[in-house]
């Protein structure tokens, strides 16, 4: 390619590119924070109502600070619709209309983040990931079974060598720069899913619209689809974007993959050499997988409810109505356009055929019944309440009584924290008593399943309630110092 072809096709692409129309955007910072405030996983589309209460409390802060938004935040949103940033779906009857951005619009948060927080440091890591992947796409893709047993046996002998320098003491634990280098590339590797989730759901809904039209095209091409649809194909799972996505989402929900993965995770994460690690690298490594399943189910759950919908819509009185209009219009079409080679139509033209008038139909004026407002009226007067001074007290008694002390519990995890890298549920509670009985051991629990991570073992606990001891086994769950609600809400700011 020479210089001109390059500059054309770039200048194409500055005409047409969303991302650059995005980044010439007065409201560009404006866009990219309310995605990666409120939409940190990509995929997960939010109610537009919940949508619009939010960014209301957003804008008026933003106003404060010198940006300049004029229009409601309903707007805002349309504005961005109709730009392409996002999209708008029809929902479900308890979302109602939800809002999501689109694959644009997250690769451009992605190349944003990066530019300002750039990984600058050039790893042996990232040559070794790339050697491993060229070294399997080679064995992969190799016919030949003499080839393949040679480079089996190659990498026996290579692990047997690593065995014997093991049993030696001969091996390197890695360094906390090298630890903090492994997870950027790993947290590189995984920034451009959400905008790939993104694209998945726009090929999935445009497939769906595409089977919907050839339904109800001619014969031909409407005869393969029902007949296929009748067979119990699912058209939607069978396409290229489905059975792609369908391979991930079966390798991610692997049981046996999925629980190495959360104690590879759990052993990384609880090491001395990686507790000085920087937070956002170990929220972002805690998350990475937690993350992609949200995502993944959000994904999934869309494409097995367009393949039902789309089993369901030609089972219905829907489908054939739908036939019966195409027909009807097309019908009018081929007579209009007869009517107007023959010069039967005019600019007046006499129409035969009584117009339907749709409303009140009122013939006098008795017909009509005037509202009577004092029906509404409320007779009884309201009684006046007398003031009763409360004991405050008596007061936050009773709502400890009532709800869970996560401020007492929060900070019995954060005194034991200080004191050792990491603790299990039992462990708090040998240091810190369970005050309000089983509910200190529900607020523990939702605090480690929130901030923690999962040990893989059971865990005993005990509570007293009324002078009577309990002892009862749990779920294991430690918390590790480091990781806390904070870090990742801050994570998912910045994502």
């Amino acid at each position: 390619m020479t210089v001109v072809s390059h500059a054309l096709g770039f200048k194409r692409f500055r005409q047409e590119s969303l991302e650059l129309s995005l980044l010439r955007s007065d409201n560009f910072p404006v866009v990219l924070a309310v995605v990666a405030q409120y939409f940190p996983q990509g995929a997960i589309a939010k109610p537009a109502s919940e949508l619009y209460q939010l960014l209301s409390d957003d804008f008026r802060v933003l106003r404060e600070e010198g940006f300049e938004l004029p229009k409601s935040p309903s707007d805002y949103v349309s504005d961005w619709v109709k730009s392409r940033w996002f999209v708008r779906r029809p929902g479900s009857s308890q979302t109602g209309e939800t809002v999501e951005p689109s694959e644009e619009l997250l690769a451009v948060l992605d190349s944003v983040q990066r530019w300002d927080n750039p990984h600058r440091s050039i790893s042996a890591s990232r040559i070794e990931s790339l050697t491993q992947a060229l070294q399997t796409l080679a064995l992969e893709s190799d016919p030949s079974t003499a080839k393949r047993l040679a480079e089996l046996e190659r990498e026996r002998d290579r692990i047997e060598r690593q065995i014997e320098a093991v049993h030696a003491g001969e091996f390197e634990v890695l360094t906390t720069v090298q630890i903090g280098d492994r997870v950027a590339d790993i947290l590189d590797l995984a920034a451009s899913i959400p905008a790939d989730f993104a694209r998945v759901r726009h090929e999935l809904s445009d497939l769906n619209r595409k089977l919907r039209r050839q339904l109800l095209d001619p014969e031909d091409s409407r005869g393969d689809v029902l007949e296929e649809i009748f067979r119990g194909v699912d058209l939607i799972g069978d396409s290229d974007a489905g059975r792609s996505f369908n391979s991930f989402f079966d390798v991610l929900l692997d049981r046996e993959r999925s629980s190495l993965i959360d104690r590879w995770i759990r052993e990384v994460l609880g090491r001395d050499e990686a507790i000085d690690l920087d937070a956002k690298l170990r929220t972002g490594l805690y998350r990475i997988f937690r993350d992609m399943e949200d995502a993944s189910f959000e994904v999934n759950g869309e494409m097995t409810g367009l393949a039902r919908s789309l089993r369901h819509y030609v089972t219905t009185e829907e489908f054939a109505e739908s036939r019966r209009m195409i027909q009807l219009l097309r019908d009018t079409r081929s007579a209009a356009a007869k009517a107007a080679e023959a010069g039967e139509v005019t600019s007046l033209n006499h129409m035969d055929t009584p117009l339907v008038r749709i409303g009140m139909d009122v013939r006098s004026i008795a017909g009509l019944k005037l509202k009577n407002p004092g029906e509404e009226r409320v007779e009884d007067l309201p009684e006046p309440v007398e003031e009763q001074e409360l004991d405050t007290e008596v007061l936050l008694e009773q709502i400890r009584a009532s709800e869970i002390d996560f401020e007492e519990l929060e900070e019995a995890v954060g005194l034991v924290l200080a004191e050792q890298s990491h603790a299990t549920i039992t462990e708090v509670l040998e240091h810190f008593p369970a005050t309000q009985g089983l509910a200190s051991i529900v607020g523990l629990l939702y605090l480690a399943m929130r901030d923690g991570v999962s040990t893989g073992h059971a865990q005993v606990v005990e509570w007293e309630s009324e002078s009577v001891l309990h002892r009862r086994r749990i779920t294991g769950w430690q918390f590790i110092r480091g990781l806390n609600s904070e870090d990742l809400a801050e994570s998912e700011m910045n994502k």
